[in-house]
């Protein structure tokens, strides 16, 4: 199975950055906590959470830690938990992906792809050659490797240089990023199968962001609890998709939670005929 560590949108009308690879969000500075998730990147179903609140305003607070890479390896390691033995293939953004990180879930049985910066990931025991752009100019599609043992660090050019790092493919197996201006570009598998896996949790967050419950309240507690509360109804929808009852009604996710409301209230009747 393959999955996805990420911030999923939750705040509203959301701005955004938006790359090939990657979608970070700019959080808005009121909020005293970050959300991560284990997300599916087939079905969107998020399988676990993980809530990191903010103690303090100084320099231990969220702020202060936010792009550590300590903090963001005690997210993966709690959010992957459950996850050993499974052979689930993680991918992660440039703040969790790690040498270390990969290792530690490789004896556990997961394998991860992640996008790598020199700037924001912890580049521990990489070859710091890989992690200068090089001098001569690039075209598009080319890409060096280096490998040690299972371990791939991938340096892919494409109108800027991507870096990778991969237990979970070959860099030897070939893929294509296909654009819709200039086509197909040559890239190594473990490139194409991150693109496409992100992509499908941009068009998640696209499709289910707009119906987390828009309630705001003061305490901390209570937003964590209406976010908590809006991706179990997003995953009760996923799941409805997913079941035969979805190829009788094929409820939207609009009309999903209006029934979902009306039923918890008593106020439609709730037999099997229906």
């Amino acid at each position: 199975q393959l999955q996805v560590l990420h911030e999923p949108l939750i705040d509203e009308d959301p701005v955004f950055i938006a790359t090939c690879t990657e979608r970070e969000l700019r959080k808005r500075k009121k909020r005293k906590f970050s959300l991560w998730v284990r997300q599916c990147s087939s079905t969107g179903f998020i399988c676990q959470i993980y809530v990191h609140l903010k103690e303090g305003s100084g320099a231990d607070g969220l702020d202060a830690l936010k792009n550590k890479p300590q903090l963001h390896s005690m997210v993966a390691k709690s959010l992957c938990q459950n996850a050993s033995g499974k052979n689930y293939i993680i991918f992660t953004g440039p703040s969790i992906t790690s040498l270390n990180l990969f290792e530690e879930f490789e004896k556990q049985g997961i394998y991860c792809c992640g996008l790598l910066s020199a700037r924001k990931s912890d580049c521990t025991g990489l070859p710091p050659s890989m992690l200068n752009n090089p001098e001569t100019p690039q075209s598009r599609g080319q890409y060096r490797i280096r490998m040690k043992g299972n371990m791939s660090l991938i340096c892919w050019y494409n109108k800027g240089h991507f870096r990778f790092l991969t237990n979970a493919y070959s860099p030897v197996q070939q893929g294509v990023i296909i654009k819709r201006k200039s086509g197909e570009i040559p890239c190594p598998l473990a490139v194409e199968a991150f693109a496409a896996h992100l992509s499908y949790i941009c068009k998640y967050d696209d499709k289910y962001s707009k119906y987390f419950i828009s309630h705001k309240p003061n305490k901390t507690w209570q937003q964590v609890f209406w976010f908590a509360i809006s991706i179990a109804i997003n995953n009760a929808y996923i799941l409805y998709k997913m079941s035969e009852a979805y190829h009788v009604t094929r409820y939207s996710r609009a009309q999903f939670g209006e029934r979902l409301v009306k039923e918890l209230l008593g106020l439609e009747d709730t037999s099997p005929s229906h």
